[in-house]
């Protein structure tokens, strides 16, 4: 079974090194880590890069963006196609640059994440259908909030349980056994929340994601 990728799943690479590039106009910065090769986008204090080159494998120069050409970076981001579906994936409510047909657990991941954000009873289909994710957590994050998205999740895989067992042709590779959160952390502004969720299939697969809301 498989369907049109309605979200884009990214990694976030691994960085050894970033410095500021000499002699070069406009402002870029040098960015040293394990594998460039699928790179999507270069991020600096959560604002893409206009430009970016990959020298080689592990070597990437990318121009900083305008707006922060006489800014202090603190943060760089590179996120790369290269998916390996662990903690350290984020996905983007996108069709990206180049949409595909997905399957496997891949296509799990993205109906749980549609079912997540749905608001509960918007499908006159299936009342039961959806999480609500972003109608529980709302733009101020408060100590409720860690509970709040416990409950979309668990709303989320039990609905998807009970509408998958009674379907026998449904792939173990795409037949969700559980759905657990792994970390909840709020940014420094208490404006959002990174929510890292772990999906496990029953052919034993296991896929990661990261949330922002």
């Amino acid at each position: 079974m498989n369907s049109i990728q309605l979200i884009r799943f990214l990694d976030v690479a691994d960085l050894t090194t970033v410095s500021e590039e000499r002699g070069v106009s406009p402002r870029s910065l040098r960015i040293i880590g394990e594998d460039f090769r699928s790179v999507e986008s270069v991020l600096m204090n959560s604002l893409a890069s206009p430009e970016f080159i990959t020298v080689d494998k592990r070597t990437i120069i990318a121009e900083v963006p305008e707006v922060l050409r006489t800014s202090t970076i603190t943060e760089v981001t590179v996120l790369s196609q290269n998916l390996t579906l662990t903690e350290r994936s984020l996905v983007e409510l996108t069709f990206g640059t180049r949409p595909s047909r997905v399957r496997g657990i891949r296509r799990l991941v993205q109906n749980f994440l549609r079912i997540l954000l749905r608001p509960r009873g918007s499908n006159l289909f299936h009342k039961r259908s959806g999480g609500g994710l972003l109608r529980r957590v709302g733009n101020n994050i408060t100590k409720q909030s860690a509970a709040d998205v416990q409950v979309a999740v668990d709303l989320t895989k039990q609905y998807i349980i009970s509408v998958q067992t009674p379907v026998r042709e449904i792939p173990p590779t795409e037949r969700l056994l559980n759905a657990e959160i792994t970390s909840i952390t709020p940014d420094p502004a208490n404006t959002s929340l990174f929510v890292t969720i772990l999906l496990t299939t029953h052919s034993g697969d296991r896929a990661g994601a990261t949330l922002v809301t």
